[in-house]
C-alpha cells in the first residue's frame, strides 16, 4: 500500500467514527427528549398558584406609585 492509500484509510476511519459519534449523540438526545415528553408529571417543577394567600401589602404595586408634585 502506498502512503496515500494509508492516509485515505485513516481519513475514512476518522469520518466513520465522527458519523457514528454523531448518530449516537442524536439517538441519546432524542431518547431523553422523548422520555421527558412522556412523563406524566412533567410540570412538577412549576410552583402552584395559591389564590387563598393574600399578597403582602408592603410589597404591593400600589404602594410604589408616585405622582409628580409640580402639576
Amino acid at each position: 500500500m502506498g502512503e496515500m492509500q494509508l492516509a485515505w484509510r485513516r481519513t475514512g476511519r476518522l469520518i466513520g467514527a465522527a458519523l457514528l459519534l454523531g448518530v449516537l449523540c442524536m439517538v441519546g438526545a432524542l431518547t431523553a427528549l422523548r422520555a421527558a415528553a412522556q412523563t406524566p408529571d412533567a410540570d412538577a417543577a412549576a410552583i402552584p398558584d395559591d389564590p387563598t394567600i393574600a399578597p403582602d401589602p408592603h410589597q404591593s404595586a400600589d404602594n410604589n406609585v408616585s405622582f409628580p408634585t409640580d402639576i
